[in-house]
């Protein structure tokens, strides 16, 4: 048992370097994709999408290898992403529903669905979308486009970026009794890559608000109607940290009379 635990150390740590030294750095590929230019123009084929240089790489028709970087994008919609065995299944969610946004007359949008049991689907489409951001610096007044995945309906839209980081993994507390552990007490033995979500709100204006504590800067966003916000979220047993759940409270909020800011 311990080597075969020790032979996993080892798989784990290049993870763990790439990690640190790319931040976001790591590349996801999609088998299909269809990518709006700002030009107006649209190009299909599989891509390559480059998280920490904000660039796709596509594979056209003619063979050749396109270099499209965030400011000649305005969207883009993908498929058959390469299937990730050590993500939890329903990191493959459908949010199709939810970028349809809220309507009162349709329960389908108005009360979340139950979770599907099946098998992870990566058939799914997923749609990204062009912001300009500081890159989480608040103290930069520059902003430079970004890709940010659309999970909600608008105005005002739920948006996530996903980021590779580093946990421990520590001698003497596993849960399973084999003397390690992710994350929890004890001598830190080695590191784990993981996939971090984070969540933004994409605004009219074209720029992002960060939610570092999502239900406080959601509400303090619609601070208007908070309260019934907070209902809304408590009557449906709504997780504002779960990016699904997120999304019905983004979607529900947008429904409410629009606030003056």
């Amino acid at each position: 048992m311990k080597k075969m635990l020790g032979c996993l150390l080892l798989l784990l740590l290049p993870l763990a370097t790439r990690a640190q030294r790319g931040g976001e750095g790591f590349t996801q590929q999609f088998n299909r994709a269809t990518v709006l230019l700002s030009t107006g123009d649209t190009l299909v084929g599989p891509i390559m999408l480059h998280r920490a240089e904000e660039t796709l790489t596509m594979n056209l028709a003619d063979n050749t290898v396109r270099t499209l970087p965030a400011v000649s994008v305005q969207s883009f919609a993908v498929q058959g992403e390469r299937y990730d065995r050590s993500r939890e299944r329903f990191y493959y969610d459908d949010f199709y529903a939810m970028r349809q946004g809220y309507y009162s007359g349709n329960p389908l949008y108005t009360m979340p669905a139950p979770r599907r049991r099946e098998r992870p689907d990566t058939t799914l489409v997923r749609v990204f979308r062009v912001y300009r951001w500081n890159r989480n610096n608040d103290y930069s007044d520059f902003r430079a486009p970004g890709f940010f995945e659309q999970l909600s309906g608008g105005p005002v839209i739920l948006l996530r970026r996903e980021r590779l980081v580093q946990r421990p993994i520590s001698a003497g507390a596993s849960p399973y009794g084999y003397g390690y552990g992710y994350g929890g007490a004890g001598r830190t033995v080695g590191f784990y890559t993981d996939v971090q979500d984070s969540f933004f709100l994409g605004l009219p204006t074209g720029t992002v608000l960060a939610l570092r504590s999502p239900k406080k800067d959601v509400l303090a966003y619609f601070q208007g109607h908070s309260r019934r916000i907070e209902q809304y979220a408590k009557d449906n047993k709504l997780n504002y940290t779960d990016a699904r759940e997120l999304a019905y409270i983004v979607n529900y909020a947008n429904s409410l009379p629009a606030e003056k800011k």
